[in-house]
């Protein structure tokens, strides 16, 4: 059936170079000393799909340069004695012995902070704002 309407006639003629198809204007390359076979087989391939252009190598990124104060590689001492002898192995943990998570300026996380936060979504039912109430009197 005949095409109507919009797109017009095709440019070019089958097995001809195309000026704005750079994929289409390279010579076929085969890959050296394969088996007996493998090349024909191979330039019959790239004649049904032509290869695309090689990737241009992109330079690698530079590293930034860490500041503060950062440790260099081997300074320290895992070995050594501690730093800290007076503080408890768990400092900074919200149970046992020492200053919990708002030492370090991190906020309590507790069942009545993670309800208010799901009361912010305008979804939100009137069993979460209960929810979250009894949460807040019962100190949770």
């Amino acid at each position: 059936m005949p095409r109507t309407g919009k797109g017009g006639s095709r440019q070019g003629t089958p097995g001809q170079a195309y000026g704005n198809r750079t994929d289409l204007n390279m010579p076929m390359s085969t890959v050296p000393n394969q088996e007996y076979g493998k090349a024909a087989a191979q330039k019959a391939a790239q004649a049904a799909v032509p290869m695309g252009a090689s990737p241009v190598a992109q330079p690698a990124p530079s590293m930034p340069i860490p500041s503060g104060n950062v440790p260099t590689p081997g300074s320290m001492n895992f070995l050594g004695a501690t730093e800290r002898p007076m503080e408890p192995v768990q400092a900074g943990l919200p149970s046992g012995p020492g200053a919990g998570p708002e030492a370090i300026g991190m906020p309590r996380n507790t069942i009545s902070n993670a309800l208010q936060n799901l009361l912010r979504d305008p979804n939100a039912n009137s069993g979460t704002y209960e929810l979250a109430a009894t949460a807040r009197a019962f100190g949770l």
